[in-house]
């Protein structure tokens, strides 16, 4: 990736945590609800559209995406896919395509998890995907969870091990 590339993307990042900042202060009732996440996206594209220029629109459920920042051409900024859950391998693997055929810059998907204090973030790239959280309650802090070689990619990478409890004897 071309240093210029690699500050683009740190920029259109930087301009998506400033929007889901915005979409928790105002919207964050709209988790809580049965919201379709049409609505979610439609109110992330409006935060959205504060930090792009007038050369950049941003539509909803465009080309199979949930969120587009895009010249209406082939230059696409950012792609985001969204879900109120943990996203699928169906879903991982759509973002994977999309991100590998329609060659966005930033491809991201993102689960708004109710019952967390973090959102789940995954960031596609032609090799890997990334995994990382972002807490919302702590300023928008965000930790790397793993890096994942596209092969090696699991849907239970990030489940944990429950170990069965053992139950004690009984004195006989």
């Amino acid at each position: 990736m071309r240093k210029v590339e690699r500050e683009e993307n740190i920029d259109t990042y930087s301009s998506f945590k400033k929007a889901l900042k915005l979409l928790f202060k105002y919207d964050r009732k709209l988790f809580l609800k049965k919201t379709k996440k049409e609505t979610l996206a439609s109110r992330m594209a409006i935060y959205l559209t504060t930090f792009f220029g007038k050369e950049w629109f941003v539509d909803v459920a465009v080309d199979g995406a949930d969120l587009l920042v895009w010249d209406r051409n082939e230059n696409i900024a950012l792609a985001l896919f969204l879900s109120k859950d943990y996203i699928s391998a169906l879903g991982k693997e759509k973002a994977r395509n999309f991100h590998e055929t329609r060659k966005s810059a930033l491809t991201l998907a993102f689960s708004l998890l109710s019952e967390k204090d973090y959102i789940l973030i995954y960031r596609f790239e032609t090799e890997f995907v990334d995994y990382m959280h972002l807490f919302f309650d702590a300023g928008f802090e965000e930790k790397v969870l793993k890096r994942c070689l596209i092969k090696d990619d699991q849907d239970d990478a990030l489940l944990f091990r429950v170990r069965k409890r053992r139950e004690k004897s009984s004195p006989s």
